[in-house]
């Protein structure tokens, strides 16, 4: 047991050495923003500004639309310096104007929303930038540890926020200096022209629509059900949960589970379901006690915080291999994807506002509730998680391919079974790599119109219909002599 746990330390170091440690820190320093943003009134408490959090949701909804609608020239300015500087200055700027929004007065009310309109449009396009550059980047390990680091730091800043020596303004200097650094980490991240993404939606009724389709359920219940509990168990005192001695053992049992998850990645291992088996267990856990735990309301949100920690991180991967197994625009995934986190926040908020005002006129509400909540827990682990469409967005974390050829090999084989011109070869060879049709143009001079005849040869030479086909074929191709049905010349 020692020589294996010696072997687990030594590949976990290996793999954090090959992690953007820069990118890992900056992604981190952009999620400890958001949280001291939103839980900034605790540290005044004259201050009742809840409604400023309502507001950034809203608009970080409505900002990330033009993503959805052009995505290629919102990538395009996402990439830009100064964009990613403006992007961080509406985050500075909204979260110094959030103490400052207390009362009931006109004046208190513009400054609420003009706080929740910049961060907002920040917590939106700053994390889809910081999601968009990990996944060009490759750096699945860095992408998920920055997770872990954002939890070590919250704990540190929380825990010092707290001391009678410290003033609150410090705490509130400290978030407005945090996008900043971000973004300085962000635009410093290295260049890559590798990954290219296809600025367009998976075809309707196709695996990949519906594995972004239940990616997108499984966000939007699970994370409603994680933000209901948060208010129910915390009622406000958020800040002090995470500078708590409770979340520092939480925060001990992080870091570790981090070097298992590390290590399951990197191996390609399919101990990925054990992940999900305790996420499952911590949140049904936390859901059916909430009758029972008001008594020990730090213990029971820790136990649901961890499990959505897990959640977060299946999550994480799930969309990152979606975007590198179907080659689509990682801006497009991940700003549909923080939509629909944004949407269940604010539905969870809003739904425990609306049981507390119930409560007091039905006495078993909370009971119903549990019940109500652990069913819709149950569904979303037992038949989205478990859905076969899924299997394909846990390959890279999952398990290797089928057989330990190169793409170049299989693509060699493609090229043999559907009998391809030289032409059609150098066609898919391109497409295997992620390049776009335009790329294509552009690297083997030619035309537009004769790239799209060379694809459509190929596509009913392997009798398939589209790219992603393609992709799913190159990714899990059976041995030569199995396929008799792909091929033959037309």
């Amino acid at each position: 047991m020692e020589k294996k746990g010696v072997s687990l330390q030594s590949r976990f170091m290996a793999e954090l050495s090959r992690a953007n440690f820069p990118m890992m820190v900056g992604f981190a320093l952009c999620q400890v923003w958001l949280s001291l943003c939103f839980f900034a009134p605790q540290l005044f408490p004259e201050n009742s500004s809840v409604s400023v959090y309502e507001i950034s949701l809203v608009a970080c909804v409505v900002s990330l639309v033009p993503a959805l609608a052009s995505p290629k020239a919102s990538e395009a300015w996402l990439e830009r310096p100064w964009s990613v500087r403006a992007v961080a200055l509406c985050a500075s700027v909204g979260t110094l104007a959030i103490p400052f929004s207390a009362g009931s007065t006109g004046l208190d009310g513009a400054l609420q929303v003009f706080a929740g309109l910049l961060t907002g449009i920040a917590s939106g396009w700053l994390f889809v930038g910081w999601y968009q550059a990990f996944c060009k980047l490759g750096d699945l390990i860095g992408f998920v540890l920055g997770v872990v680091a954002n939890n070590l730091f919250m704990y540190v800043l929380t825990a010092v926020a707290y001391l009678p020596e410290v003033s609150p303004w410090i705490m509130v200097a400290v978030a407005c200096a945090l996008p900043l650094l971000s973004a300085l980490l962000l635009n410093r991240r290295p260049e890559t022209a590798d990954f290219v993404g296809e600025p367009t939606l998976p075809p309707r009724r196709s695996q990949p629509r519906r594995v972004l389709a239940l990616l997108c359920a499984s966000i939007f219940f699970v994370s409603f059900v994680d933000e209901f509990m948060r208010n129910y168990y915390l009622e406000g005192t958020d800040l002090a949960f995470y500078s708590g001695s409770f979340n520092l053992v939480l925060l001990v049992a992080k870091v570790a589970c981090s070097t298992v998850l590390v290590v399951i990645i990197a191996d390609r291992s399919r101990k990925m379901s054990l992940v999900y088996r305790i996420s499952f267990l911590l949140t049904m856990a936390a859901v059916l006690l909430m009758p029972y735990g008001g008594h020990c309301p730090d213990v029971m949100y820790g136990i649901a915080s961890f499990g959505a920690f897990l959640f977060k991180i299946m999550i994480m991967i799930l969309a990152f291999n979606f975007c590198q197994r179907y080659r689509t625009s990682p801006l497009l995934v991940y700003a549909l994807t923080r939509i629909t986190f944004s949407l269940d926040l604010l539905l969870g908020f809003g739904g425990f506002n609306v049981y507390r005002m119930l409560a007091p006129a039905v006495p078993d509400l909370l009971g119903l509730i549990s019940v109500a909540l652990g069913l819709l827990v149950v569904a979303i682990y037992s038949f989205v998680f478990t859905d076969r469409s899924y299997a394909p967005s846990f390959v890279a974390a999952d398990g290797p391919a089928p057989s330990g050829e190169t793409v170049e090999e299989r693509c060699d084989r493609l090229v043999r079974v559907g009998s391809l011109s030289r032409r059609e070869s150098d066609v898919l060879r391109l497409v295997a790599k992620g390049r776009s049709a335009p790329r294509i143009c552009e690297e083997l001079h030619l035309a537009m119109n004769t790239v799209n005849t060379h694809t459509s040869h190929i596509y009913q030479k392997l009798k398939i219909h589209s790219r992603q086909e393609l992709l799913d074929l190159l990714e899990n191709m059976a041995p030569e002599e199995e396929r008799p049905s792909v091929g033959g010349r037309s």
